[in-house]
């Protein structure tokens, strides 16, 4: 009895100690927490949310569409000013996407960056990695 008992206790430490170290092991995941129209108006999630995360140091991604491309990009640089978040992106070579069929070229001598804003003139959202 004491063996089995012994046994069951043995087992039961090491289904722990591998589930702690599987649960830390495990890669933190993109999740949405902030998305707005073209006007700035609130879709999903809230803006303090993403206020937040930013004042807490998470990493920032930006989603966004245009006509037939979907582009996200890490923020390279964040500022909170009141309740709105300004993200500006790393600087890219510019890009010439081709519908059909679909490829992208690069632009010569083109470079571009942004910075997008929850008020800002796009519909956008705000992925946190945590």
């Amino acid at each position: 009895m004491k063996t089995y008992l012994g046994y069951a206790i043995a087992a039961l430490f090491g289904a722990l100690l591998t589930f702690t170290f599987t649960e830390k092991r495990r890669e933190p995941s993109w999740q949405l927490v902030y998305a707005h129209d073209n006007s700035g108006i609130a879709t999903e999630g809230q803006k303090a949310d993403l206020v937040a995360a930013v004042i807490a140091g998470k990493e920032v991604r930006v989603y966004w569409e245009g006509r037939y491309v979907k582009h996200a990009a890490d923020a390279g640089f964040l500022t909170v000013i009141g309740d709105e978040v300004f993200a500006q992106i790393h600087e890219i070579k510019g890009q010439r996407p081709t519908e059909t069929p679909p490829s992208i070229e690069f632009r010569q001598d083109t470079t571009w960056s942004t910075i997008f804003a929850t008020n800002g003139d796009r519909a956008l959202r705000w992925f946190v990695k945590g």
